[in-house]
């Protein structure tokens, strides 16, 4: 994976700036997901006037929140299950930032709990003693596989995290790290699925590892799980959205970026929605790849029609959430958190287990599937399978009510060569247009498709912006 290119009007980069136009014009924000979120924030804290706008009706993107209608009761979940840990620094300190209250998310220390027998959990000791001690002490893992487990990430920390051959996959290099074929299918493979929502076979494995560094080899609180104790509204979305408001930036929902023009004399840019033009200083593209490839595609430039081809080359994957709703009295014991046994051929897709406490005198969880793309072709069929699984699994007995979400573009296909996106970058192809910049998920290449790589390119895509506009400099941290 290489460094991100210079970018364009910064000190470093390659591209002149040219004349700015009127200094009073916003940077408008095409996108208020986390990305878009995360860079109209950094935008406003450093004294420029900011306009966001989404064609969705709220904020948040893909984790956003959403009222379901279960057992005939309202409640407030997510537009899919999300699983923050302790490593996303940048998205954790936005959220401060922007006035997330102390009790919105909860904090769980790293322990993984199998239906297969497996238990492992790090102690309260420094790093890496307590990843040491986690592995030694697991539980439901021969001897064998917890030496090999210990070799594998031992062995990563002390030759400093190296990076796999370039081009492997994940299943790949699990075989040359020696990893026996019971560790892969009950450990590894899950947790490949999980981190970048993308089979082992097809995963990339230098994208693996630096998630693995950032996670299980690094200081204990940052492989820590955090859930929303209620919604992801609340975490950041919302609150980003009354910081905003109350910093005199312009937020428009239900508004569609339909095209773009750049005005003449580098005067700035013209964003169309159909329902007139809007004036932008900069703008930032905060949206999915295949957004950015229909609006960067009508640009003037000979480069337009390449850089649109990779965006829209970035392939992504499913999510399949099903939600399920028990009596408040449910008698069963429920797990805060739980990795299940997939049995595809039995109709078992549930991947993971995640209790969402009560609401409305309901008793709620979520189950994930990631990487759904075969198992959600029925979705009927995925429900009452997970629901079997659970019975089977857990010793739940049938809920009161489902309610199945698919997200059909959760995440990139976090594969060895897919595009490389950056800020003013696709691939080796710089963006030639001044003062447009990319973000979204897709546009921090060193992590899969999380809400910390989409914080981390809005901040990102911020600071190239402000620079170039003369900003002043900001004492909040740019990811490197």
């Amino acid at each position: 994976m290489t460094d991100a290119p210079p970018v364009a009007g910064v000190a470093g980069g390659d591209l002149p700036a040219p004349r700015l136009g009127d200094p009073s014009a916003p940077v408008t924000v095409v996108g208020a997901g986390w990305s878009g979120l995360a860079a109209a924030v950094a935008l406003c804290d450093r004294g420029l006037p900011v306009r966001l706008i989404d064609s969705a009706p709220q904020a948040g993107g893909r984790a956003r929140g959403l009222t379901l209608v279960l057992a005939g009761r309202p409640v407030q979940l997510d537009n899919g299950q999300h699983l923050l840990v302790g490593a996303y620094h940048d998205s954790l300190a936005l959220a401060r930032r922007v006035g997330m209250a102390p009790d919105a998310l909860r904090r769980l220390p790293m322990r993984l709990v199998a239906t297969d027998g497996l238990r492992l959990s790090a102690p309260p000791l420094p790093a890496p003693l307590h990843l040491a001690a986690g592995l030694l002490g697991a539980r439901g893992l021969t001897w064998a596989d917890r030496w090999a487990l210990l070799r594998c990430l031992g062995g990563l920390r002390l030759r400093g995290w190296p990076a796999p051959p370039r081009g492997s996959t994940v299943a790949q290099w699990l075989l040359a790290q020696r990893q026996p074929e019971a560790l892969r299918r009950r450990f590894w493979v899950p947790l490949c699925v999980a981190m970048l929502n993308t089979p082992a076979p097809q995963a990339c494995a230098t994208t693996f590892v630096r998630v693995l560094r950032d996670t299980l080899g690094a200081p204990r609180g940052d492989s820590d799980f955090l859930l929303a104790a209620h919604s992801l509204d609340e975490v950041l979305p919302a609150p980003a959205i009354a910081h905003l408001q109350m910093r005199g930036a312009q937020v428009s929902l239900r508004t569609t970026a339909r095209g773009l023009r750049m005005l003449p004399e580098g005067a700035g840019w013209s964003v169309d929605t159909g329902e007139g033009e809007l004036r932008a200083s900069s703008v930032i593209l905060a949206v999915p790849a295949p957004a950015q490839a229909r609006l960067v595609a009508g640009l003037p430039d000979a480069q337009a029609g390449a850089i649109a081809a990779r965006l829209a080359g970035i392939d992504h994957e499913p999510i399949a959430t099903l939600y399920l709703a028990w009596p408040a009295e449910l008698s069963s014991p429920v797990p805060a958190l739980c990795m299940l046994t997939e049995d595809p051929a039995r109709g078992a897709h549930g991947q993971w287990f995640f209790d969402r406490g009560e609401q409305q005198g309901l008793r709620l969880a979520a189950v994930v599937v990631s990487a759904a793309a075969e198992a959600a072709h029925s979705r009927e069929a995925l429900a009452e399978g997970i629901v079997a699984q659970l019975r089977a699994q857990l010793a739940l007995p049938a809920p009161l009510d489902t309610r199945l979400v698919v997200e059909r573009r959760a995440t990139l296909r976090c594969t060895p060569d897919r595009p490389r996106v950056h800020a003013n970058a696709v691939d080796s192809l710089t963006l030639p247009w001044p003062g447009l910049w990319l973000a979204g998920e897709q546009a921090w290449p060193d992590y899969p498709g999380t809400l910390e790589a989409a914080v981390r390119s809005g901040l990102a895509a911020a600071a190239a912006a402000a620079s170039r506009l003369g900003a002043p400099p900001s004492s909040a941290r740019v990811p490197a």
